[in-house]
């Protein structure tokens, strides 16, 4: 009985392990735990279009971010997280839930983009403004899935 238990825990953390590693992990993640209402307000729209405005992928001290090394690269970027900001301000009116802000974030995330991790971590810092401005405190280890294919923050 207890070698059957062992191999079937061996079993579930190889499968982990391989849809991780594949990347398939982050397809099946589901953005609609712990779903909530969000209290969308004007204000909060006007921040997100705030958000929408600002230079991105640019050096950034802070976070010893040191920009996007092409400026079509830059562009590229700006424009995934500036789509995704813009069809947040139109859905989350109608939708107003934590779902749809992840959902959203991870379509974006799903598309193909740049393979240069730097860009990849500050896509990650908008989208954690972009949630901070919803009401979203957590992303549920969606950003650890995608980034590195496990959630590490189920390990701490």
């Amino acid at each position: 009985m207890f070698i059957k238990v062992l191999a079937g825990a061996a079993a579930l953390v190889a499968a982990i392990v391989i849809a991780g590693v594949s990347g398939l992990l982050f397809y099946v993640w589901p953005t609609g735990f712990h779903d909530q209402q969000l209290a969308i307000t004007p204000e909060v729209l006007q921040r997100l279009r705030s958000l929408k405005s600002e230079h991105k992928f640019g050096p950034d001290h802070a976070t010893f971010y040191p920009g996007a090394m092409h400026e079509s690269e830059r562009l590229m970027a700006q424009a995934s997280v500036d789509s995704t900001i813009e069809s947040l301000i139109a859905e989350l009116p109608a939708r107003p839930q934590r779902s749809t802000v992840l959902r959203t974030i991870k379509h974006t995330l799903a598309s193909p983009g740049t393979s240069e991790s730097e860009e990849r971590d500050q896509m990650l810092t908008y989208f954690t403004k972009v949630m901070a401005v919803c009401g979203v405190e957590s992303s549920d280890e969606l950003f650890n899935v995608w980034r590195y294919g496990f959630p590490y923050g189920w390990l701490i």
